[in-house]
Formats: structure tokens, sequence, C-alpha cells
């Protein structure tokens, strides 16, 4: 199969990589073109529009950063559906959109006689290049087994759990929100450590020795507490994605109090300058607000 990449941001670059690695062929496309050229000199197509890639490839996966981004690169003037002879074409979105925007989507390629996978990932970019993502995939059956083997290649767990539109970025988006508070949850225990006097390092390695360590305590714990915030995944995305949440949880009558206030948090740090940061940057803002920030 000939595959497109739509979306070179940190994700979807690795994602590329990867695949190139496995010996697949690949064309590539991203709005700002820029992000194109470290693939320019290997063996790779590089198409100017959505609609050039669709018309080179029988798999795409795009991996962009909103429901607007995946609009116009799906259905905006030049496309994904402008496409010639694109009726057999399979398309699985990335992008961490709500599950209402993911079903539109789904809906209006399927009058098109396309196929899409609803596809979000879990795992940074780290994980993308060594093929080690969690893949969550909704959508017909025959056409996810038909791209089985390229999902294969990035992915240490794979999991389709039905044709029901949607439904993996209501899962997606859970997962995005246990991430957030937890990051939440350690940046108040490191301010509280720090200011009690202790180096929080202590806390990080007590912490990761119990039966409530995460992969997030664990990776990220240790440069949290030496104020190291190199994005892997942006606050301002993170925001995004707690924004999808409570819009959802809106749309189908809940209420999640805890994620509400956590949203606001995050909102508060990203006007606060801390937006394209990584989103354990929390930390930092949590000691801007408790004026200590300037004490270490």
């Amino acid at each position: 199969m000939n595959v497109g990449i739509i979306g070179l941001g940190l994700m979807g670059s690795q994602i590329a990589a990867r695949l190139l690695e496995t010996d697949h062929r690949i064309t590539i496309y991203n709005r700002d073109m820029t992000k194109t050229n470290p693939f320019a000199k290997l063996s790779i197509k590089i198409a100017n529009t959505p609609k050039e890639l669709a018309e080179n490839c029988e798999f795409v996966i795009i991996c962009v950063t909103n429901f607007e981004a995946v609009k116009e690169v799906c259905f905006g003037a030049q496309g994904i559906v402008t496409a010639i002879n694109c009726k057999n074409l399979i398309v699985a979105d990335s992008s961490t959109i709500s599950p209402q925007e993911s079903k539109y989507n789904a809906q209006v390629f399927r009058k098109m006689e396309i196929e899409m996978l609803g596809m979000p990932l879990m795992g940074g970019p780290d994980a993308a290049k060594r093929g080690e993502l969690v893949s969550i995939i909704t959508g017909n059956k025959h056409a996810f087994e038909k791209t089985e083997h390229i999902i294969q290649k990035i992915s240490r767990s794979m999991f389709y759990i039905g044709n029901v539109d949607g439904s993996a970025n209501a899962i997606k988006l859970a997962l995005n929100l246990n991430i957030a508070l937890i990051a939440g949850a350690i940046s108040e225990g490191i301010t509280l450590v720090r200011e009690s006097g202790i180096n929080p390092e202590v806390f990080i390695k007590i912490l990761n020795s119990t039966y409530f360590k995460t992969g997030l305590s664990e990776t990220k714990g240790p440069k949290m507490v030496k104020n190291s915030f190199a994005p892997t995944f942006h606050l301002k995305n993170m925001l995004k994605d707690l924004e999808l949440v409570t819009n959802t949880a809106q749309y189908i009558g809940l209420s999640l109090p805890i994620t509400t206030i956590t949203q606001q948090l995050y909102r508060a740090a990203n006007n606060s300058g801390f937006s394209e940061d990584d989103y354990t940057s929390i930390l930092a803002f949590l000691e801007r607000i408790n004026g200590i920030e300037n004490k270490k």
C-alpha cells in the first residue's frame, strides 16, 4: 500500500519516519510546507495539496491540530475528497477531535464512498518513532483489516472497538483527561514538598516506588523537578483537549466538576505564557501563582 501522511507536527513527523524506516512507500503533506524540508533528501514523495497526496495513496493518516484543520485537508478546495478516483481510499484520522466531529467527518466521507477510520493515538513522538503507540480504532472492520498491517508498524497495542463513529475519540478524550489530572496532581505534590523544605526529587523517587506510580511520574516527574519543560505535547494542546472533554460532557448532559476546574487551570496557564511549553509546565504556573517561582 502507498501510505500518505497529512500533518508533520511532533507526532506526524515521527509516524512518517517510522513508516519510512519500515520500508513503506509514503507521500507527505503539511500545510506549512517548511515542515517537509527534513524529508526532502529521503526517498519520499512530497505532495503540494491533500488532493495530490490522495491521488497517489491508498491509505491516508491524518494527524493535525484540530477539527478546522481536519475539515480543510479533507473537504477544502484542494482536499482529499477532490481527488480523482478516490473511492477505494481509506482515511485514518488520528487528530484529537470530539466524538461528534469525528462522526461528522466519517459521514461526509461515506457519502463520497471513502471509508474513514477514527484512529486516535496514545503515546508521544518518542513512542511513534519506536513504533510503540497505542492505537484506538473505530470504523468499518474490513477497512481496518486491510490497513491493520500498516497500523501495526506504529503500534505497541491496537484496540479495534467497533464501527460506531466517534467512539474511539471518546476514549481518547477520557485518556487525555487522566493525563491532565495526573500532571496536575504531581505538580501540586512537588510544590507542597518543595515549599516544605524537602528536595522534590525525593518525593518523585518515593512515588515511583509505590503502587501509585504512573508512566508520567516515571518519565516526566524527574524532568519536572528540574524545571525541564521541553514539549512532547504542548500545554495549549492539552487545554484544547480539556475543552473538547467539557464540551462533549455538556453535549451528552454530564457534570464533570474536576475536569472543569482542571480546564480552567490550564486555561490560566495558557494565558500566562506557558502555551508553547510541555503540558507539565502546569507546575511552573502553580509556582508562579503561589509566588515561589523565584525562590528555587
